[in-house]
């Protein structure tokens, strides 16, 4: 079932169910005015009775003359009985239809009841006369409310089936005007399936915050974002063919020239020597690229990491006796600085930088400097090295991407690149400041995650 299908049925589902319940109380309450109003009567109608049989000698003769003036004016179906305290029915002599004691009974008590017996209502009172004490019990029919009743249920019905329809007609056309902005975006999405992903939808209330407005920025966020990926993902395969050629093609020339005549023992032990390094390169390349492809798949094995005492092991790990210093200003709760990540990847991005740091500072002190702020924990990896150009820096977390100072170092670009992607995945934010000939400072800022 279509959404417009679902919310119409919904929609009148619910007002079917709110318009009976609000008609079913009118006709309630209406029906309870009724038999109240009819219970009155009655009760006005056992007055007149007891007045005409047991008051004429206690009324005056104008106000008894209007008594009896009422008295003819009898309710549809009336049945009247007047009881003397013993139970014995007097005055209106017909034995058709008698109470049973039990209510002459109740009625003497109570001195006023009032119930219905089938279609029919009846009222009882007690009367005191100086005659004596009297009970008057009648009832009657009540045709003309019923037959209001009747007609009211009838028209309530019909209301009841029109507004139905009504409702479905309304509900058929605003929920068409409803959701038309929905079937415009699934046109647009179609559009931009068949034209290419660089496509994107139509924001036609921009800056607006309605619910279509937020998805089609979000699926324009999501084209995006698919979009950057492809297009890094075509240029990391071809930064990766080319610099895996490079050090393959060397490797075949250098077989290929070495083989082509009768060499020297020392000629081979040179071949060898620089097939060696090649490959070695080419090795290192290898795994640059594997755990380059690896930090999507491990992102997810959490586990609470100390920052520093991760900085201190990346020390120890990657220094290799250069002039590396520590420096921490922490606060004495080591919540602020522990953070939640896979321990192997942050390892391995931290230690990617170190080595950058002290690769190109050529000996040069080299200062790591964890913080704990308020939200967050920042560690700047401060060198004295070669720099690197403005114009560069915002190319220095592509991957392949080498400055052109950095020729004579070695390396073939992943490593920042990799640094970048897995702090990218963590939500840490990194940043980068370098002047020329003057040393680069990298900033990384993880967030607190108590």
């Amino acid at each position: 079932m279509k959404i417009k299908d679902r919310l119409l049925l919904q929609f009148l589902v619910l007002f079917a169910i709110l318009l009976l319940g609000v008609l079913a109380s009118i006709y309630v309450v209406t029906d309870k005015n009724r038999k109240k109003e009819f219970n009155t009567r009655l009760r006005d109608r056992a007055v007149t009775v007891a007045q005409l049989f047991l008051a004429e000698d206690n009324l005056p003769s104008e106000k008894f003359k209007d008594v009896i003036k009422k008295y003819p004016q009898s309710l549809q179906g009336e049945i009247v009985r007047i009881y003397n305290k013993d139970y014995q029915p007097v005055f209106i002599k017909d034995n058709s239809y008698q109470w049973p004691n039990a209510i002459i009974h109740e009625v003497s008590l109570y001195g006023y009841i009032a119930y219905t017996d089938g279609n029919r209502q009846v009222v009882g009172i007690s009367y005191r006369d100086n005659s004596g004490d009297f009970t008057i019990l009648i009832s009657a029919i009540d045709v003309y409310g019923g037959q209001a009743m009747q007609q009211l249920l009838r028209v309530m019905l019909v209301s009841f089936l029109g507004s139905l329809v009504i409702t479905f007609l309304i509900g058929h056309f605003f929920s068409r005007i409803a959701l038309y902005p929905i079937k415009k975006v699934i046109r647009e999405i179609r559009i931009v399936r068949s034209m290419g992903i660089n496509k994107r939808l139509n924001e036609t209330n921009k800056g607006g915050k309605d619910e279509i407005n937020e998805l089609v920025v979000s699926f324009n966020n999501l084209l995006e974002h698919l979009e950057q990926s492809f297009i890094a993902q075509s240029q990391f395969i071809s930064n990766a063919s080319h610099e895996l050629r490079t050090p393959l093609t060397s490797i075949i020339g250098t077989i290929e020239v070495t083989l082509h005549s009768e060499r020297e023992k020392e000629d081979y032990r040179k071949t060898l020597e620089l097939i060696l390094s090649e490959t070695t390169n080419l090795d290192s390349l290898l795994n640059s690229l594997l755990e380059l492809a690896q930090a999507n798949i491990d992102v997810d094995k959490l586990q609470e990491v100390r920052l520093d005492e991760l900085l201190w092991q990346v020390k120890d790990e990657y220094s290799n006796n250069a002039p590396v210093e520590l420096v921490y200003n922490l606060t004495p709760d080591s919540r602020c600085y522990t953070f939640s990540g896979n321990r192997h990847l942050l390892f391995l991005a931290i230690g990617n930088i170190l080595k950058n740091a002290i690769k190109f500072s050529d000996q040069k002190p080299v200062t790591c400097t964890l913080s704990s702020q308020h939200k967050k924990t920042i560690l700047s990896i401060q060198d004295q090295g070669i720099g690197i150009k403005e114009e560069d820096i915002s190319k220095i977390f592509q991957p392949f991407f080498r400055s052109f100072n950095a020729n004579g170092y070695a390396g073939v670009g992943v490593g920042l690149s990799l640094a970048e992607k897995i702090f990218r995945l963590h939500n840490v934010t990194i940043t980068l400041y370098s002047q020329l000939g003057s040393g680069t400072n990298v900033i990384i800022e993880f967030p607190h995650d108590h």
